[in-house]
Parts: C-alpha cells; sequence; structure tokens
C-alpha cells in the first residue's frame, strides 16, 4: 500500500506545472519501455558510443580501396570524436546539455584523462570538417589525406578512452 510523508507531500505541493509534468513524462517512459530512467541513460550512452565507433569505421573505408574520399573521412572522423565525446557529457552530466559543436569541449568531463588536449583537439577537428564539408577549395581531394589520416588516428583512439572512462564512472557498456 503506497504511502506519502509530509515531506514528499510538501514538495509536490511547491512544484510548478512544468516539474510535475517532467515527472508524469518520467513515469510514462518507465511504464512504456519497463526500464528506470538510469537505465535509459545508459543504453543511450552506449548507444552513442556505438553511433562513435561506426562513424570511426566509415572515415577508415573512405581512405581505403579505389574511390577514396578524404574529405568525407575527414567529417566522420570528427563525428565520430563528437559522438564518443557527447556520449561522456551526456552521461556524467546526466543530460543532453553540451549538444552544441561549440558547447561541447566544455561539456568534457573535468575528470576525463587529458581534458585539455582533447579539448583543443576536439574544437581543431570541428574546424578541418567545417573546411572538408563547407570550403570549395582545394578543389584537390588529397590535400585533406594528411587531415583525415590524423583524424582518423584521433577518433580511434579517442573511443577506446571515452569507453575506458565510462566504464571507470560506472557505465555498463
Amino acid at each position: 500500500m503506497p504511502r506519502a510523508h509530509a515531506k514528499d507531500l510538501l514538495f509536490v505541493s511547491k512544484s510548478d506545472k512544468k516539474t510535475i509534468a517532467s515527472w508524469k513524462a518520467g513515469a510514462s517512459l518507465q511504464e512504456r519501455t519497463g526500464y528506470q530512467i538510469d537505465e535509459l541513460r545508459v543504453k543511450a550512452t552506449a548507444d552513442r558510443i556505438e553511433l562513435s565507433q561506426r562513424l570511426c569505421l566509415a572515415a577508415k573505408a573512405a581512405v581505403r580501396g579505389r574511390s577514396k574520399s578524404y574529405r568525407s573521412a575527414t567529417s566522420r572522423a570528427y563525428y565520430s570524436m563528437y559522438h564518443a565525446f557527447r556520449a561522456a557529457a551526456f552521461f556524467i552530466h546526466e543530460g543532453d546539455d553540451h549538444e552544441e559543436h561549440t558547447k561541447l569541449p566544455s561539456g568534457i568531463p573535468g575528470d576525463f584523462p587529458n581534458k585539455a588536449t582533447w579539448e583543443n583537439d576536439l574544437k581543431g577537428a570541428r574546424l578541418d570538417r567545417n573546411r572538408a564539408d563547407y570550403d570549395p577549395y582545394p578543389k584537390n581531394d588529397l590535400m585533406f589525406k594528411q587531415m583525415a589520416l590524423e583524424l582518423i588516428k584521433k577518433a580511434d583512439s579517442l573511443k577506446a578512452e571515452v569507453r575506458t572512462y565510462l566504464k571507470n564512472k560506472g557505465c555498463p557498456l
């Protein structure tokens, strides 16, 4: 039989409409899925790590074979890094408050290994991705080769670091 304590009723009685609507949405989500909110948060984190992995594989594929595309590889490698860090930020900050590309570097958890270096690497990778995706020059795709290969290495390294970091923080990936 449910019991409502006075402190809980007081808490509810002082909550605004938006807060109560959020509780209802959370309760409904848990009922529909059969998972607790924190379990759903872990699943969303794992799925974003998986997306990061797929994007890194796409970057590697773009530099192999006969029809190489270093511009595409640059873009995919950046997005691999972006989603790896977005997963870490989402899990640690318990929300997707750092989704914007310009905000994500500041959302890298403070205790992430080599945070300052990775923050700079992510910012640089974004600028490289912007050049590859938006600038018509240089026209020669080979001019992006070195950039693409370096970003692929960073993305590969980052995936492993983020996975280890999240596991150490209690995220069962």
